[in-house]
């Protein structure tokens, strides 16, 4: 499976996922993909995470605030 992101900008990091995701998966792709790609894009720490609300986006690591998405 690939992991990739895209914006009025460009597009972000096309990344790996190996196996199945899970919340701690979907956090280390975030913190090493989506915001280095959002920096790279322009935005700086000015953006926002959207989500289809499977359960790796909803994992209580997300929830609880270790990152918040959109």
């Amino acid at each position: 499976m690939m992991w990739g992101a895209m914006s009025y900008n460009g597009t972000a990091f096309l990344t790996k996922v190996n196996g199945h995701l899970n919340g701690a998966g979907y956090i280390n792709i975030l913190g090493n993909s989506a915001v280095p790609s959002a920096h790279l894009l322009g935005f700086g720490d000015n953006f926002g995470i959207q989500d289809d609300g499977v359960p790796c986006h909803r994992s209580q690591l997300l929830l609880n605030g270790k990152l918040k998405t959109t």
